[in-house]
């Protein structure tokens, strides 16, 4: 059975604020692999800005569903988590799936067609 990875991103892009995102992810088999490199599917994302008060969500989204307000149009494919490290524009933390849902139901309650 395929993992389940709830995997916080922040890329900082020169001249732009940073973007942050946190993504709900399932493991892709190996046989799945690009390159040699493990993928996963992505199944849900919320975008967050940060504020001195903490994170604000500010877009969110069902891959293969309703988004709102996402900067970008999420890939349904993305790398393994375990290969962010070798990108040197990435920070990435796992999070635990209390904390993603506790986001989603407030992505829900700002954006109430989010299914």
């Amino acid at each position: 059975m395929s993992k389940t990875i709830i995997v916080r991103t922040e890329i900082e892009i020169p001249g732009h604020p940073t973007a942050i995102h946190i993504a709900e992810m399932q493991e892709l088999p190996a046989s799945e692999s690009r390159d040699g490199v493990q993928m996963c599917k992505m199944q849900r994302i919320i975008e967050l800005a940060g504020t001195a008060e903490g994170d604000v969500v500010t877009g969110a989204g069902v891959i293969g569903g309703s988004n709102f307000q996402l900067n970008n149009e999420p890939n349904e494919v993305v790398p393994h988590p375990d290969t962010y490290a070798d990108f040197p524009d990435i920070k990435a933390v796992v999070i635990s799936t209390e904390t993603f849902e506790g986001l989603w139901l407030e992505a829900g309650a700002k954006f109430p067609g989010l299914n």
